[in-house]
């Protein structure tokens, strides 16, 4: 009898030793030094242009390509590690650029990446280093964004499988090219609802354009290789003066397809 209890309190202990072995192991790792993590997984990263802190929390300074210059900002991080239960990375992240200020839930892992519970605003100096357009003075507002992406797989494209939330954006004057001259349209306080849709066998963020009665302005797709199409209704194009087109006002007048990237190119 009492082997067999000197057996049973040895138990516990390895068991303890094990628990105690794991913890340390993980304190270890999300003590690395973020810059590491980098170089050893991402050398080739050409977004992230400085970073410091380890995997637990840390900042970074991003730049991404945006037409003639290059847009340019900071973030934070905080890690969720729960989140390694789901398969996935997370971590609660702040990006800011100038006025630019966004904070949420970031995900990542094998088949693509997530965002939830996004909110913040988008300034107009970082929409017009993106669209060389005359933009109205006023940010755009995000509210409980949330985005799945999904990289292409054998049958199956990349693209946007879930997407919810809601853009608002008070409106104002809009000057854009064409034929050499700039047109001017007012545009009315609207808000985009986001979703996920199928369109031509494409998994696609859709946002549609409404206005303040919940009349629509127009649609935006955005599909897994980046390619925009935009279409605007007659509603919307009636408040340019210069317009003197005739249609039922949900008709679609303008429809546009082009790579994101390309949004507004002079």
């Amino acid at each position: 009898m009492a082997k067999s209890s000197d057996v049973a309190q040895k138990r516990p202990r390895k068991l303890w030793w094990l628990v105690g072995c794991m913890v340390f192991m993980l304190m270890v790792i999300v003590q690395m030094p973020a810059s590491w993590l980098l170089d050893k997984y991402a050398a080739d990263n050409r977004y992230v242009q400085y970073v410091s802190g380890n995997l637990w929390q840390g900042s970074l300074v991003w730049q991404l390509p945006s037409g003639n210059t290059a847009l340019t900002g900071a973030g934070t991080w905080t890690w969720q590690p729960w989140q390694l239960l789901l398969g996935t990375v997370g971590a609660d992240v702040e990006l800011q650029s100038g006025q630019t200020r966004l904070s949420g839930e970031a995900r990542i892992h094998r088949q693509g990446w997530q965002v939830e519970n996004m909110d913040g605003k988008i300034a107009p100096e970082t929409l017009r280093q993106w669209v060389s357009w005359q933009l109205p003075d006023a940010p755009i507002q995000a509210n409980n964004v949330r985005l799945s992406y999904q990289k292409a797989d054998e049958g199956r494209a990349a693209g946007f499988d879930e997407a919810d939330g809601q853009l608002t954006w008070v409106g104002g004057m809009l000057g854009y090219p064409k034929g050499g001259q700039y047109m001017y349209l007012t545009l009315p306080p609207m808000h985009a609802q986001l979703s996920a849709v199928q369109k031509d066998a494409q998994s696609r963020l859709h946002m549609q354009l409404l206005d303040n009665q919940d009349k629509r302005l127009g649609d935006i797709y955005l599909d897994g290789t980046q390619m925009l199409d935009i279409s605007l209704t007659q509603r919307l194009l009636e408040q340019m003066p210069s317009y003197q087109g005739k249609a039922p006002q949900d008709t679609n007048v303008v429809n546009v397809r082009q790579p994101i990237t390309q949004l507004g190119a002079r």
